[in-house]
């Protein structure tokens, strides 16, 4: 029997701006407006539109794994710091970088939501322990917290990573230093890389006089491009409307005249064309930014679906009030079985207690014919013939036999008596063979009481045990008296 799994459901592409939210799936697109607050994050009224935009975009089903949402912010409050970090197992590694990071930021770790990457293989020195060069860029939780909100209401599970890092995957060739530039209306990114790593990346505002997607390029980052490492370097850029005049001119204002090059998307983002490209090759973005999903006990009410909670409501509520006539219905079987098992026991229980009682009963009366055979044949001499013995319920006890002479019948009347299991025994009749050489003879004998027996212990001794019950010699019988 083959078992069919849920498909999973294709990746999101998502890009977080400023004003605009840009999601893509598949070959769908959807572009939302953002408003924030004073401090830049989302107002509670634009979470809740997004959330029910985004439901009705995503269509995610109950009975579905979650989504992946590759995600993309903008390098608003985002630093990138370089870091060297001594190398050890995974759990020494990750709790010496949450101490490094803790000392290098006024943050706790649990106030940043941060990704890093290797910069190369660990690098040992003069027999020094070996360290691993990274790239950290931390940013506050709070900046990604709405927008990881808003993306599991939705049913997906999101992934954030720097738009910088994103567009970076359109770039052709393979240069070591160069700058990206992704033009807005209201503000530009500019970051840029040396050695393929970004190391600032900057907010450009536009000035309140100045046409749409022009940007003023701050003195610093000119002189990088015009007398640093950066000096020559290619720019490329990235943007909605960018007409050649404006990209010549910034790219002169870098001192990269002639060495400019526009990002070609498929979509209206270059960052989500990055994202895109990046994921069909199988691999994960750079810097992957992961936070644990929103605490159940403080879930805001843009993430609530009210119909879906109140039915649940309503589901356990039903269930608890019916489910003692279930489970009475459910185990009903189960405990009639169980009754006529314990019916049928109780009638074999009876049965087994009858002829206990009978059992006791006869071992309480028989007579004790072994114990008698017993002292018998510890008593008798040797070379004796028993013609006949009869023992009967009442403990009289006859018996004829050959001796060799007189003296051993004496001597057996005498063991007999000495046993103290016989209160009376008699010869009643001694006589001679025809031969004369042996005597026929014909004795009688009583048990004493049972009350009386009881007192004795009859049966053979250790050393009997031993030798296989042939004792060395012939003797008195082994009886032990007890105390009553």
């Amino acid at each position: 029997m083959k078992i069919m799994t849920p498909l999973k459901p294709p990746t999101l592409y998502v890009e977080f701006g400023q004003t605009r939210l840009r999601v893509l799936r598949e070959q769908d697109e959807m572009d939302l407006p953002l408003e924030r607050q004073a401090d830049g994050r989302l107002t509670e009224a634009c979470k809740q539109k997004c959330v029910a935009a985004l439901k009705d975009f995503v269509k995610a089903k109950s009975w579905q794994p979650r989504a992946l949402a590759n995600c993309a912010i903008g390098s608003r409050g985002v630093l990138l710091r370089r870091l060297s970090l001594p190398t050890g197992t995974k759990e020494e590694f990750h709790r010496r970088l949450l101490l490094r990071i803790e000392a290098e930021f006024p943050l706790s770790p649990d106030e940043l939501a941060w990704g890093w990457q290797p910069l190369g293989g660990p690098q040992e020195s003069n027999g020094a322990p070996a360290k691993q060069d990274l790239l950290v860029a931390p940013v506050k939780r709070e900046v990604v917290a709405d927008y990881h909100e808003i993306l599991w209401a939705c049913g997906t599970e999101p992934v954030f990573t720097l738009a910088a890092l994103a567009r970076k995957n359109l770039v052709t060739g393979s240069p070591e230093s160069f700058a990206m530039l992704d033009i807005g209306d209201r503000q530009s990114e500019l970051t840029i890389f040396e050695k393929n790593v970004p190391i600032i990346s900057r907010i450009l505002f536009r000035g309140s006089e100045s046409p749409p997607g022009t940007t003023e390029i701050p003195l610093e980052m000119r002189g990088k491009f015009a007398h640093g490492s950066l000096a020559g370097a290619k720019l490329y850029i990235s943007g909605e409307v960018i007409s050649d005049e404006l990209a010549a001119s910034l790219a002169k204002m870098l001192a990269s005249e002639g060495k400019w090059e526009r990002l070609e998307s498929q979509t209206t983002s270059a960052a989500i064309c990055g994202l895109r490209k990046v994921t069909e090759k199988g691999v994960e973005p750079e810097f992957c930014i992961r936070i644990k999903q929103p605490d159940k006990n403080n879930t805001s009410p843009a993430s609530l679906d009210l119909k879906k909670w109140a039915i649940r409501a309503g589901a356990l509520l039903a269930a608890a009030l019916l489910f003692p006539c279930i489970e009475a219905l459910v185990l009903k079987p189960h405990l009639a079985k169980q009754v006529a098992a314990f019916k049928v026991e109780t009638a074999r229980l009876t049965v087994i207690d009858r002829e206990l009682d009978f059992l006791r009963y006869l071992k309480s009366s028989q007579p004790p014919y072994l114990e008698a055979l017993y002292v018998l044949s510890k008593s008798v001499p040797a070379g004796t013939r028993f013609d006949s013995l009869s023992l009967n319920s009442h403990g009289e006890i006859s018996l004829r036999g050959i001796f060799n002479d007189g003296q051993q019948v004496a001597d057996f009347r005498s063991k007999l008596i000495s046993s103290g299991f016989f209160a009376n025994v008699s010869i009643d009749e001694q006589s001679p063979t025809p031969d004369r050489q042996r005597v026929n003879v014909r004795i009688s004998a009583q048990e004493k009481p049972p009350a009386q027996l009881l007192s004795l212990s009859v049966g053979p001794s250790a050393d009997e045990i031993a030798t296989n019950g042939k004792p060395a010699t012939a003797g008195t019988p082994a009886v032990k008296k007890e105390a009553k």
